[in-house]
């Protein structure tokens, strides 16, 4: 069949069945999809299933034809509430989110005051009441972290610092929610490791010796403290104008051309021209998928008056490109209509960063040249029908008596204000609780803070926000860092941007908390470049664009509401760029960081990408209340004798850190 070889490279072995094949290929015909797609598709199905590896036979391929048959259905209703347009023969367009947007480091960033915190209404919003009439609940507090439970004379203990089944609707009312369910999985279990085989997993911190990791943030946080919904058009423009202008630089240099070698491409011309600029849509009310015919090239001011020219890509034989990417052409525009691209001229990868062999040395007397041990997580922390944060506590325990991590970086959304409860103002009764928070942040303050606050205080954690965050007062991208002192949190604790560059030892770590891998969406063309894994593409993107997230514009969240009997969609969470700030999305520096971690909702990964470790933790906890996942990195201590290290130059002593080499990465169950 047509596709056979790229579905058994998408899909492994299990797909090479002759029925199996009969299926694939109908449901790439009936909703025009490509593999890749129905690929990215199915670990959806497998996510919405709460399973981490759904298997591939025909009775799961029916439920994923219904899968795929209510997402098409969705968005036609989202395109029937949306849209005033009727169609008369003329297919309506898919409203899809396409990305997000690049810029200069600390290009025109000024300081405003931040904003105020905001209060949520407890009551319900119709002013009515539910009860529960099924059984007697009766609720006393019981030990530290228990809550004793009793119902008609019978009584349990629950390990939790409250009831997950118990949700307040209004101030007097009490009604109950369905238990979570649980994952098939069992705790601590590795679901997949890098590098396995080359080392075991450290054994952490010991609590008793003065072993220390030292943190070196890499970011200026005063330049993230801008007010939001501000944006000025002279600064988003000149923003966007200088980051083609410095790609241009980029590629002058690398490829040692000259400034009569670019030109104007949206003038005709019979001589072949390089040129660079940004990848736009050819319509600027373009929405949904796009494709090799619907594609244009926005220029700079001085390389084409800012213009926009349609592109031509017959002769192109592979591609990978997606909207907001910087790239780079060879070709000519012949008949003043649109720019025939002959070639693409590949964009080159930053730079490693680098340690002269006194830094490595310091970093082995750190930690006694012992292992270095990382713990990563990524919200939401409790799941979408219950305020049930039964792991988190099991985690809390794990990381003091088992894992002993160095260091425990935490990702946002903590409390997620997309989630179903708290966008229906439903806060959870907290028995144990002396006064009862009245406020989102006062439910960080006293429900997740005593928490966080058993951990070991040798344990150093950096918690880095999400635009989701109902404690961040920084609701867009890029995103300031949270308030340690007004959080109430330890000393131990450090509160990071979002984006963040900062070093642990000699090892340089980067972070951002914006779902890149879901947001990217790539036009592909040739079989090598489509058969490629999709996560090491756009990790590719990622470093070749210098940036946390390239993709322009932003990729977005709607939610269904009604009002007056009709149903309307609205943006409730996404990407939220603020375009004359994303200089502070870009690499630091100019090289890219040993470790790059982006929190997705699609599957957990960790790859090696041109020598950088590239990191998804997964969700820690599942939309259903199934068990998520966590990272367990193992960084071996540097060592100038094994050979790890690769020596730059033959004067002074610089070596490369090669965290590739020596790093261990287990994602485990929680």
């Amino acid at each position: 069949m047509g596709h056979t070889k790229e579905l058994i490279d998408q899909f492994g072995p299990e797909v090479d069945d002759s029925s199996i094949l009969e299926t694939m290929e109908s449901l790439l015909r009936i909703h025009a999809l490509s593999v890749e797609d129905l690929f990215i598709k199915w670990e959806q199905f497998s996510v919405h299933r709460n399973e981490t590896h759904t298997k591939l036979n025909q009775k799961n391929l029916e439920s994923y034809k219904d899968f795929l048959q209510q997402q098409v259905e969705k968005r036609a209703q989202q395109i029937a509430s949306s849209s005033n347009v009727h169609s008369s023969g003329v297919k309506p367009k898919i409203v899809k989110p396409i990305g997000s947007s690049p810029s200069l480091f600390g290009f025109n960033i000024p300081k405003t005051p931040t904003l105020k915190k905001r209060k949520l209404n407890v009551k319900d919003s119709n002013g009515g009441s539910v009860s529960n009439t099924s059984s007697k609940l009766e609720f006393s507090a019981g030990p530290a972290n228990t809550i004793d439970i009793r119902d008609e004379g019978s009584q349990t203990t629950t390990p939790n610092i409250m009831n997950s089944s118990i949700l307040e609707l209004g101030s007097d009312v009490i009604a109950t929610t369905p238990a979570p369910l649980k994952s098939s999985h069992e705790s601590g279990k590795i679901l997949d490791s890098l590098n396995p085989e080359n080392m075991e997993v450290a054994e952490g911190l010991d609590f008793e010796s003065e072993d220390k990791v030292r943190i070196s943030p890499y970011f200026d946080a005063q330049k993230f403290k801008f007010r939001t919904m501000r944006q000025n058009l002279q600064d988003a423009a000149d923003v966007l104008d200088y980051q083609i202008e410095m790609f241009k630089t980029i590629i002058q240099k690398h490829y040692e051309l000259t400034n009569s070698d670019f030109g104007d491409p949206t003038i005709q011309s019979q001589s072949e021209i390089y040129t660079v600029g940004r990848i736009v849509p050819d319509s600027p009310t373009a929405e949904g998928f796009l494709n090799t015919e619907s594609l244009a090239l926005e220029t700079s001011r001085s390389g084409g008056i800012g213009r926009r020219v349609r592109l031509d890509l017959t002769k192109v034989a592979e591609l990978t490109l997606f909207c907001g990417q910087l790239v780079a052409f060879k070709g000519k525009n012949a008949n003043g209509d649109y720019f025939m691209v002959e070639e693409i001229i590949s964009l080159p990868y930053p730079d490693s960063p680098v340690s002269t062999s006194d830094d490595i040395q310091e970093s082995q007397l750190l930690l006694d040249n012992k292992s270095m041990k990382v713990v990563i997580t990524s919200g939401p922390y409790f799941p979408d029908n219950s305020f049930d944060l039964e792991y988190l506590v099991s985690f809390v325990e794990k990381i003091n008596n088992e894992i002993k991590p160095h260091i425990l970086i935490m990702f946002g959304p903590f409390v997620d204000v997309t989630n179903p409860l708290v966008a229906k103002g439903a806060i959870p009764n907290f028995p144990n609780l002396k006064s009862q928070p009245k406020t989102l942040d006062e439910i960080f303050t006293k429900v997740f803070v005593p928490l966080l606050k058993n951990i070991n205080s040798k344990i150093q954690i950096i918690l880095i926000p999400s635009t989701r965050d109902s404690v961040s007062k920084h609701a867009a991208y890029p995103q300031d860092s949270l308030d340690r002192k007004l959080l109430q949190l330890p000393k131990n604790f450090k509160c990071f941007t979002n984006p963040s560059t900062f070093q642990l030892n000699e090892v340089f770590f980067g972070c951002s908390n914006v779902d890149l891998f879901k947001d990217m969406k790539e036009i592909t063309k040739g079989g090598n470049t489509s058969m490629r894994n999709r996560f090491d593409r756009v990790s590719e993107h990622m470093l070749q664009q210098r940036r946390y997230y390239p993709v322009l514009p932003g990729g977005i969240k709607k939610q269904p509401i009604t009002e007056n009997g009709k149903k309307r969609y609205v943006h409730i969470s996404g990407a939220d760029l603020d375009v004359p700030y994303l200089g502070l999305t870009e690499f630091i520096g100019g090289f890219a960081p040993d470790v790059i971690i982006v929190p997705s909702e699609l599957q957990y990964f960790a790859r090696v990408i041109q020598n950088v470790v590239v990191i998804n933790p997964g969700r820690f906890v599942r939309p259903n209340g199934g068990r998520g996942t966590f990272i367990q990195m193992t960084i071996e201590s540097p060592n100038l004798e094994n050979g790890k290290l690769t020596k730059m130059g033959d004067q002074e002593e610089i070596y490369l850190h090669n965290i590739w080499k020596r790093v261990r990465v287990d994602i485990v169950t929680n």
